[in-house]
């Protein structure tokens, strides 16, 4: 796969990690989601751009174990699609990846594909996801 396209991190404790921070649309995400058979743990979230998140509510309800969301459009997101699945409002991007890993069992994914820009928190969709890359490492 090509880097920052549902580009495969790590394997850590039988969880495997999935760079998509390429994903800043939602057609992405659920694309990423129809990817995996496995349980999703969901890292979403960045700049709120307005778009429509609801084609995230089946995939997310028939795939996300868990979904935790940052960034400026953390709240609108939780709005839509908090309720499909156990869902976490998280303040900082670090927090987000430790809570996904602490919420992690063998045979899960932990899958970023924020569904939004990285303007709110990153220079761009590259710098986040060298950043949650960077942040697996230190696990």
């Amino acid at each position: 796969g090509l880097e920052h396209r549902l580009e495969f991190v790590k394997r850590k404790g039988g969880v495997e990690f999935y760079n998509d921070s390429k994903a800043t649309n939602v057609h992405a995400v659920v694309r990423a989601l129809n990817a995996f058979d496995e349980p999703v743990i969901l890292i979403a979230g960045g700049k709120d751009k307005g778009v429509d998140f609801m084609p995230l509510i089946d995939p997310v309800q028939k795939k996300v174990k868990n979904l935790i969301l940052v960034g400026e459009a953390k709240e609108r997101l939780n709005r839509i699609i908090g309720d499909f699945s156990e869902t976490f409002i998280i303040g900082t991007f670090e927090e987000a990846v430790l809570l996904a890993y602490q919420k992690s069992r063998s045979g899960d994914i932990i899958l970023l594909s924020p569904g939004c820009s990285s303007y709110d928190m990153f220079e761009n969709f590259e710098e986040r996801g060298n950043y949650f890359k960077d942040l697996i490492s230190k696990l």
